[in-house]
């Protein structure tokens, strides 16, 4: 292993409040019913392809943009009001990660200024070698270029590195991409989840429900525990 990979939201950050209230905001503004079930449902993908979903394929590419933009303003806004807390361990882990001489990215599906305000409110920008958005893409997670172009930015071939996720849809993006990939929180109770490690081959995929499970040994090995 030389390079770790970090989603960001619900990962290293717990944003999920905070987006969820965002889009509860955009939405209700738009009035279109949304709920916490289609929150999460969509959770890890993104915007364009949410937004394609809710507002039906009628859409058009300019109101797709100017609604997630909108979205990620309020976002921001609610950024800036009530601040922010790391997820449990996670920056234990960035200090051992970059003690033991790792690179370290952020690969997020969020935009690139989201991206930036969550590391700066977290004072965690030392840590990352790269930050990388996948927000641009033509394709987000679970297709791999997030995790492929932040490799290539660190000058790491995809076996080497370590995904570190939260989602069912980044870490299908883990395993298309040829990477080992650690899954960490509820999403690993999910069917989505279970069913996704039976259908898409790829590297190991640890399980964890908190960081505080994660050892150097299971990472040097590769065990999936539950």
């Amino acid at each position: 292993m030389q390079a770790v990979l970090w989603d960001l939201d619900g990962t290293l950050a717990d944003t999920e409040a905070l987006h969820f209230a965002a889009w509860q905001v955009t939405m209700d503004q738009l009035r279109i019913p949304y709920s916490y079930a289609t929150f999460i449902a969509s959770f890890g993908r993104n915007n364009g392809a949410v937004l394609l979903e809710l507002l039906g394929a009628d859409a058009t590419r300019a109101t797709i943009e100017a609604v997630g933009n909108q979205k990620e303003v309020i976002f921001r806004d609610l950024l800036r009001q009530q601040g922010l807390n790391p997820i449990p361990g996670a920056v234990e882990w960035l200090v051992q990660f970059q003690a033991a001489g790792l690179q370290q990215t952020v690969s997020s599906s969020g935009p690139m200024a989201n991206i930036v305000a969550t590391i700066e409110a977290l004072d965690l920008g030392d840590f990352f070698a790269s930050l990388m958005s996948g927000a641009r893409l033509p394709q987000g997670k679970p297709h791999p270029a997030i995790f492929l172009n932040s490799a290539a930015a660190v000058g790491v071939a995809p076996a080497g590195c370590l995904v570190i996720e939260d989602s069912v849809a980044g870490l299908e993006a883990a395993r298309r991409a040829g990477m080992p990939s650690v899954a960490v929180g509820k999403v690993i109770e999910t069917p989505l989840f279970h069913t996704m490690l039976t259908t898409v081959p790829g590297p190991d995929c640890m399980r964890v429900t908190g960081f505080e499970q994660l050892t150097w040994e299971q990472l040097r090995v590769g065990r999936m525990r539950s």
